[in-house]
């Protein structure tokens, strides 16, 4: 787990745009009522009426009494308020994408192209998304300024037609300086939809400082496509400000329902007669992980400690028992890629040991030091291990190799609580890999461990993000030394609220547990949009039944009842809220319920994130711990 930091064009780039392409800031404005470059239509479209409308062959003329931003019709590459328009890539942060309009000016400025949809013109941008060196999705970009004079106070959404890829548009306003934009996500179509978003339904990314939207401080509207490598185009037409009268009014959607509590059928017998469960009971309980530092994406160590031994210390001294530290460590394997693509099985791989040793052993000596655990955790977020890579001999015998190289170095060290974990989430983006075959490279690397290294424990989580219901249905791997994680992040409604990278980064106001006299009659209050899936939805919807610590306890007994019927121990290395936006105390009831979970069914605990926003931890810069948070003590019972 990881947050995307998305930087998007410097104001002053754009600004200098603005000046290139604009005429006379008072030429193109016209009132919305007046189209005479557009076909009329009998089926003209209320902007407010829905989020997204089909079409026939032609789009309809703007109406209404907001304002008509751009309809394009005069061909020029100036908007009606007297701005231009401009776009960007992402090539000043290391990127490859590229975008191009099919018409430009002699200076090289964007120009708005003939169009399908019954109008002259509409603005038309291809792009290809490629992240070259950029460490983070790739994007492209295009918008326009709205000047000064322009009052926005009165306006309430914002609507527009469109024809292509997915997108988001970003209103942005000069209450936000840190590019944390407000922002809505809407999805590709291949013939041409309007859609109408409204600002109380935009939602920042989540990455900076919280800002309320505020219409009258508008500066810019912009469009973005970002994401996995891909080539599309993309064309936008009749860009309008709804007036607020116009905006869709909230209607009721959802019922005020009693909580349902399941039955929970726990096992009358928990004995694990496994040396190992004692073990993980003892060292690997009341955990923490060091997050969002070397498991990023590119994220390298050369000698810069981000967390050192006053973090250690910290957590030590506040009851934190053990530490998983997150590192793509085959990062470190210096011809990785040269040792993959070997046929003749000559070429031998290499290590930064200097970079890779001094983070992992410095962390070895802090947590020896201030009697924690250590777990050394494979996490890679570039997805290297996928579902081409999964099939490639070379590639898992160059997993094999890393964890021998890192066993043999730890193989002499005299303390039981230090931990090989093989990796985090295999093919974590999608889940593409099956059990079957990460089962098979995982065995792998238990040999390649035992060559040099027969006394460490080990840890193993499954396919498809450490599942518990694919565990439950897979056979222990041949090591009689291994300990097996699984991940839980239930209710993820909740856990999950906010979350800028997820599907429910608008939803907001979730309590735990599920609390009949704080629900509402209306979705958007919990923040619910046009935009929002339907399987999010659904879950609010159904939250009466998920929002509760029996609900969460039932989805983990089928792990405990695994673990009992093949004696192994089963530990809980990753769970947490996401707490940026969330009701602290209902963040404090998710930990005291997820503990009472572990102390039911024995099953230690690993929360995941230290600071940031799953954090045990108060931070004044957002990096460094300063203290546990109020109530956490109690809660997570340290």
């Amino acid at each position: 787990m990881s947050f995307k930091k998305l930087i998007t064009t410097s104001t002053a780039s754009v600004i200098a745009l603005f000046i290139a392409a604009c005429g006379d800031s008072d030429s193109g404005l016209r009132p919305v009522n007046e189209n005479p470059d557009t076909p009329s239509s009998e089926a003209a479209v209320d902007p407010s009426s829905s989020s997204v409308a089909d079409t026939s062959a032609q789009i309809p003329p703007v109406t209404g009494t907001g304002l008509l931003i751009d309809d394009l019709e005069d061909g020029d590459g100036s908007t009606l308020i007297g701005s231009g328009w401009y776009t960007y890539d992402d090539h000043d942060n290391g990127g490859a994408s590229v975008i191009t309009t099919p018409n430009v000016t002699e200076k090289g400025d964007p120009l708005p192209t003939a169009t399908d949809n019954g109008s002259l013109y509409a603005f038309t941008v291809n792009y290809t998304l490629d992240k070259g060196d950029y460490a983070y999705d790739p994007y492209v970009g295009w918008g326009l300024l709205v000047p000064d004079a322009i009052d926005c106070s009165n306006f309430g959404g914002i609507s527009y037609w469109y024809k292509g890829g997915k997108h988001e548009i970003h209103v942005e306003t000069t209450d936000v300086t840190d590019y944390d934009v407000h922002l809505a996500t809407v999805p590709a179509s291949r013939e041409w939809k309007q859609v109408s978003i409204r600002f109380k339904d935009l939602a920042q990314g989540g990455w900076g400082e919280e800002v309320a939207f505020d219409p009258f401080h508008i500066r810019a509207v912009s469009f973005q496509a970002k994401g996995d490598k891909v080539t599309d185009s993309l064309s936008i037409d009749n860009l309008y400000f709804q007036d607020t009268s116009e905006v869709e009014k909230d209607k009721p959607d959802m019922t005020i329902m009693d909580p349902i509590i399941p039955t929970v059928v726990i096992p009358e017998d928990l004995t694990i007669s496994s040396p190992l469960q004692e073990k993980a009971m003892k060292y690997l309980n009341k955990g923490i992980n060091i997050t969002n530092w070397l498991e990023e994406n590119k994220a390298y160590f050369k000698g810069k400690f981000k967390f050192d031994e006053s973090d250690v210390k910290l957590m030590a001294d506040n009851g934190i028992k053990s530490l998983r530290f997150p590192i793509d460590l085959d990062s470190y394997a210096t011809n990785r890629d040269e040792f993959v693509a070997d046929t003749t099985d000559t070429v031998e791989l290499k290590f930064d040991d200097e970079n890779l040793f001094a983070v992992l052993d410095s962390f070895v000596e802090w947590t020896g030091k201030h009697n924690m655990s250590f777990v050394i955790d494979y996490h890679e977020y570039d997805n290297s291990y996928n579902i081409t890579s999964s099939k490639n001999a070379r590639y898992i015998k160059m997993m094999a190799n890393v964890w021998k190289h890192v066993a043999a170095h730890y193989a002499s060290n005299e303390r039981e609580d230090i931990f090989y974990e093989l990796l985090n989430e295999p093919d974590m983006t999608n889940g593409a890999v099956k059990s079957p075959a990460w089962h098979a490279a995982a065995q792998e690397d238990v040999d390649s461990i035992r060559t040099v290294d027969t006394k460490h424990t080990i840890i193993f989580g499954d396919a498809e993000w450490y599942s518990i219901s694919v565990l439950s249905k897979s056979e222990p791997l041949n090591d009689d030394n291994v300990i097996y994680a699984i991940h839980t992040y239930e209710p993820f409604i909740f856990t999950h609220q906010s979350a800028s990278w997820a599907e429910t980064k608008t939803i907001k106001n979730l309590m735990f547990p599920y609390d009949k006299e704080k629900w509402s009659e209306y979705s958007a209050d919990f923040g619910v949009t046009k935009s929002t899936p339907s399987h999010i939805k659904n879950s609010l919807k159904n939250y009466n039944r998920t929002g509760s610590m029996e609900a969460i306890l039932k989805s983990v007994v089928p792990a405990k009842k695994w673990a009992i019927e093949h004696n192994v121990p089963v530990i809980i290395n990753e769970f947490g809220a996401y707490n940026l936006k969330t009701d602290k105390q209902s963040v404090l009831n998710y930990m005291s319920a997820m503990r009472t979970i572990s102390d039911t069914l024995q099953i230690p605990l690993t929360h995941w994130g230290y600071t940031g926003g799953f954090a045990l931890f108060d931070s004044e810069d957002g990096v460094k711990g300063t203290k546990l948070i109020d109530g956490m003590k109690e809660a997570y019972g340290l």
